[in-house]
């Protein structure tokens, strides 16, 4: 008789946003039994097991596996919150990455990503001693255009990582990034964000990503500075930022697809605004309700890697619904679901996009 494993009791509940005493009356137990079970201080009856497994729309087969589990805060789990967030609600989002990570890991072992570049950790000191001199040094080996990113999404998912909408049933967490070993890195995003504060975003975690396998105390800063020199380098940027005022960065947002905040925040981190300018505008941004949602919408990229992974078990691997669920533990699977949008690659990318290779030893 194999052993469950408690550790993946625990995070299917958490996952599932239930607490043990939910998961005991759904089940028909006491909270005490539960308890027990995801201490490892009791085995788990095959009954309990099948009716665990019911109750959180889990494969039985998941409670086997010995994936280790990341925590959120830790050296390669990191996230992107705008205020506290009850510790709930973060072990609810970290058991789900955690659950996500696993499906990514296992769709991996069917198909190889060959990638136009490579994602790398990069030391500060060797690009110049700043985290605006790490965003330089990706934007030269990822090959992208002077002035705006087209699209950071592509970008990324080019150099080898893997961009995943999420819904993280709360607007205070943008996103999750997970780099472990043996897989590319994982960049998990909030669904609701609009299409500006996803690519900020989405450069802040590529910044975590390359700068910080070792935390330091100024890397939340260090992360906005390199996505403020990724998304708007320096020597480009500059020139549209003289006299600007909150029309001209509403015009100049379209071009370099970030919000008008951001522009007017690197207008006066490169000092084309003075600290009081800065803070007039930005108090005539709050006074139009813009703070919290911005006029001109930047459109929401797209990311393909994961639908493509999903179509090649489906396509040349063969694999039915029924095989997906085995695979993937559940039915009821966000990857699916962000992995059917009808996306089409931007035409820009085509030539440097990443390529699935199939992995023969997997055909049936």
């Amino acid at each position: 008789m194999r052993q469950v494993n408690s550790q993946m009791l625990i995070l299917a509940r958490e996952a599932r946003g239930l607490t043990q005493s939910e998961l005991a009356k759904a089940i028909g137990v006491t909270q005490a039994k539960v308890s027990k079970y995801e201490n490892g201080m009791m085995p788990v009856s095959d009954g309990d097991l099948a009716e665990i497994a019911k109750a959180l729309n889990y494969s039985e087969e998941l409670f086997f596996q010995t994936d280790k589990v990341y925590g959120l805060g830790s050296s390669v789990l990191f996230h992107r919150q705008r205020r506290s967030v009850p510790v709930f609600t973060q072990r609810k989002i970290q058991a789900h990455i955690n659950i996500m990570r696993m499906q990514v890991e296992r769709l991996l072992r069917g198909a190889e990503v060959k990638s136009a570049s490579q994602f790398q950790q990069l030391d500060m000191e060797a690009c110049g001693g700043t985290a605006e001199g790490v965003a330089d040094c990706v934007r030269t080996a990822w090959r992208l255009p002077i002035g705006p990113v087209p699209n950071l999404t592509a970008a990324i998912e080019s150099a080898g990582g893997i961009v995943i909408k999420c819904s993280f049933e709360t607007h205070h967490i943008d996103a999750v990034h997970l780099w472990v070993a043996d897989l590319p890195p994982l960049f998990f995003v909030n669904r609701e964000m609009p299409g500006d504060r996803l690519r900020f975003t989405l450069a802040h975690e590529v910044g975590h990503a390359i700068m910080h396998a070792i935390p330091t105390e100024q890397m939340e800063q260090e992360a906005d500075q390199f996505a403020a020199e990724l998304l708007m380098p320096r020597e480009t940027v500059r020139k549209y930022l003289h006299n600007i005022n909150l029309q001209g960065a509403a015009i100049l947002k379209p071009y370099w697809k970030v919000s008008i905040a951001a522009l007017l925040r690197r207008a006066r981190d490169l000092g084309k605004l003075e600290a009081r300018q800065y803070a007039k505008l930005c108090a005539g941004l709050s006074a139009l309700g813009y703070r919290t949602n911005e006029p001109i919408p930047i459109p929401v990229e797209e990311p393909t890697v994961l639908r493509e992974l999903v179509a090649v078990h489906r396509g040349p691997l063969h694999y039915t619904d029924a095989d997906l669920d085995r695979l993937l533990f559940t039915r009821d699977m966000e990857i699916r679901s962000s992995a059917s949008d009808d996306v089409s690659v931007p035409l820009k990318f085509a030539a440097t996009r990443p390529i699935l290779k199939i992995n023969k030893a997997t055909l049936p």
